[in-house]
């Protein structure tokens, strides 16, 4: 697949690169229903990586996909979302921005639910990122089902990845600052559920809360070049390799 050359002209200039339909019907179900085998328990992983919505923590909540507020980990122990990773459509986008040889950095399931789903505040994802060197992440975030303005939907300042990383302070969560932030240029990028977005983890960005009766899925994966130089105080975690090669002395 041979990826538009203004479409990464685009992602370079802005940040950000919406496209459509990434996932055919089939894969979408099947990742439907796979996630809410996890969320059920139905399916062999490990429910420590499984987060529950806070606001229904106490409650006793019956187990399902509208309890979750996250899932980690989903390529390194479900095979659905291993092969998900090495989608060659996905691959093409982010191999034609940050070269052939590629890893995964993380991957998760994020969800807000109909009603309590929270916002996330402005953030870059480099900020968290520290521990590999370069901070020049791609994030593939697919939308489950539909992601609209009413439900939370991916909001981005385009161009502010080739800034540096702004100061991030410990608030209602770990965030840039409201004063440091001009919301006039903010775009919001609304997704039919199947389409997605990439963005660099320099990027800012943020999300609103779900205020609507329509839950909110996404499944993201951040991938980085397997020359990426990892400089973290723990040991060096198993990255998998999903496009090209891997190179002694790095991720």
């Amino acid at each position: 697949m041979k990826v538009p050359e203004e479409s990464i002209k685009r992602f370079n200039k802005e940040g950000y690169l919406p496209v459509e339909n990434i996932l055919s019907i089939s894969e979408l179900e099947q990742i439907k229903k796979r996630l809410e085998d996890i969320a059920k328990g139905e399916t062999d992983f490990p429910e420590k990586y499984i987060q529950i919505e806070p606001k229904l923590e106490g409650k006793n909540p019956v187990k399902n996909i509208s309890t979750v507020r996250k899932i980690s980990h989903l390529t390194k122990y479900d095979s659905i979302f291993t092969q998900l990773a090495k989608k060659p459509e996905i691959l093409a986008y982010v191999k034609a921005i940050i070269g052939p040889d590629l890893k995964v950095y993380l991957d998760q399931t994020m969800c807000k639910q109909a009603y309590i789903g929270s916002a996330k505040p402005p953030h870059q994802d480099s900020a968290y990122w520290t521990d590999v060197e370069p901070r020049n992440q791609i994030i593939c975030w697919i939308a489950v089902n539909d992601s609209t303005i009413e439900n939370g939907c991916m909001r981005y300042i385009p161009g502010s990845h080739k800034g540096e990383i702004i100061d991030h302070k410990h608030l209602e969560d770990f965030r840039i600052e409201d004063k440091d932030i001009n919301y006039e240029r903010e775009i919001a990028i609304p997704l039919k559920a199947g389409s997605c977005c990439f963005h660099h983890s320099k990027v800012l960005h943020r999300t609103g809360p779900n205020l609507s009766s329509n839950g909110r899925i996404g499944v993201t994966i951040g991938y980085m070049s397997s020359k990426t130089k990892y400089t973290g105080d723990q040991p060096k975690p198993q990255y998998l390799l999903v496009s090209g090669k891997e190179y002694e002395y790095c991720v």
